[in-house]
């Protein structure tokens, strides 16, 4: 049984939950208990409680990119656990949009203090059935020039470091993305790629799209076309993506939202 439950997004449940831009997911697989991502703050934390969720279970965390609001709850995590990264997590970036940096607030130096700091560029084993997928091949052309940052010299910042976790079930591959910089079908290919099973369960996260474009368009026919058996739409999926999905594929689009559980068990899919 795979067992994810949001701990931050950028939506939620109801008003018992506190929220913030960003995401955190908390994934229970093979006897492990694994973070993905812990958003801006401390909130992560917060609705753990609420939930009665014990986070010093937390074994490993997953950073699946640097960006402030993926990665800077770390600083609230109290227990040395392993950290798994791409090496360019800790790389200056800056908002095209705000021209805020948006980076982490700790250093390398500081997250080697504080966590047992594991970097990787290729695919790396969180556990028995989750991998971290390291730096995702970009291959189509629809996906490439979401670069929504610049580096310290004021270049395009290309996101390198863009991750994300596979899941091997039973049943298929679970895909999940912090922001999908990569593009969310480059993850999911590459994710094919290195677990050799062609079969999409479920894409979990952040697809980073904005806007009902030519990008979004096809990404829903690579969805379909994929045989995709479910979707949660998280974080930087614009609200009017959400509803072009939930429009364009009702049965199995879902949004995700602060406070909510799924559980993948043998032959179900459970949402509470």
């Amino acid at each position: 049984m795979v067992k994810i439950t949001v701990l931050n997004d950028n939506r939620k449940l109801n008003d018992s939950f506190e929220n913030e831009h960003g995401l955190a997911l908390l994934i229970e697989v093979d006897g492990k208990t694994i973070l993905m991502d812990a958003g801006q703050t401390e909130i992560y934390k917060h609705n753990a409680q609420k939930l009665g969720i014990d986070l010093d279970r937390v074994g490993s965390i997953v950073l699946s990119h640097g960006d402030y609001d993926h990665g800077n709850g770390l600083k609230y995590f109290d227990k040395k656990v392993d950290l798994i990264c791409h090496p360019n997590c800790s790389c200056y970036r800056k908002s095209k949009r705000t021209g805020n940096f948006d980076g982490l607030n700790q250093t390398e130096q500081e997250l080697e203090q504080r966590f047992n700091l594991h970097k990787s560029s290729s695919p790396y084993n969180v556990s028995e059935n989750v991998i971290f997928l390291g730096e995702i091949t970009r291959k189509n052309d629809f996906e490439i020039g979401n670069l929504p940052m610049t580096n310290e010299e004021g270049k395009d910042y290309s996101h390198l470091d863009d991750s994300g976790l596979v899941i091997k079930t039973e049943n298929g591959l679970i895909v999940i993305s912090g922001c999908a910089h990569s593009g969310i079908c480059n993850t999911i290919e590459y994710a094919k790629r290195i677990t050799g099973d062609e079969r999409i369960l479920s894409v979990i996260g952040g697809f980073h799209l904005k806007e009902v474009d030519d990008r979004t368009v096809k990404t829903i026919e690579y969805m379909k076309q994929n045989n995709v058996k479910s979707i949660y739409l998280a974080h930087c999926t614009s609200d009017a993506v959400c509803q072009e999905f939930l429009k364009q594929m009702p049965e199995i689009a879902r949004i995700m939202k602060t406070g909510m559980t799924y559980e993948f068990k043998e032959k179900s899919l459970e949402e509470r």
